[in-house]
């Protein structure tokens, strides 16, 4: 399977959604520069000819925000949600679940936040976690 990891994009502040609200982690979204920076990343693996067979998403609204934009350019035209990419979300309840769906050739986009998707990676290469790695929003 190719796995690619991508990390939502640049999101608004807590505090810039509406001071002193219940506003939540969850309710966050892109600003302006997330968007466009995510729509750069697009275009670039647009013409590096990469597509995906499925995109999967955290449910979270910066993290699916990303995934629309992606779908937008045209890189795939599945997308699915899963819990396991929210940021409570661990890489071997992620296998469990989605694991056996693909085959060796199989492309997927797993869009998510830091810490997890950086340990991630580490897991996937290292088999463990060294906490050297970080993904930068829309890395």
């Amino acid at each position: 399977m190719y796995l690619y990891l991508i990390r939502h994009g640049i999101a608004a502040d807590l505090e810039a959604i509406e001071p002193n609200s219940s506003a939540n982690d969850e309710s966050r979204s892109l600003t302006k520069t997330g968007r466009k920076k995510i729509s750069q990343v697009a275009d670039f693996l647009t013409k590096s000819e990469v597509k995906f067979d499925l995109i999967i998403s955290s449910p979270l609204v910066r993290a699916r925000q990303t995934a629309d934009i992606l779908i937008h350019k045209q890189l795939s035209t599945r997308l699915e949600i899963s819990l396991h990419l929210a940021p409570a979300g661990d890489l071997q309840s992620w296998l469990s679940a989605w694991g056996s769906k693909f085959t060796p050739n199989s492309t997927v986009a797993l869009v998510g936040h830091e810490p997890n998707l950086s340990e991630w990676a580490e897991l996937l290469m290292f088999g463990q976690i060294y906490h050297r790695s970080i993904l930068k929003k829309g890395g």
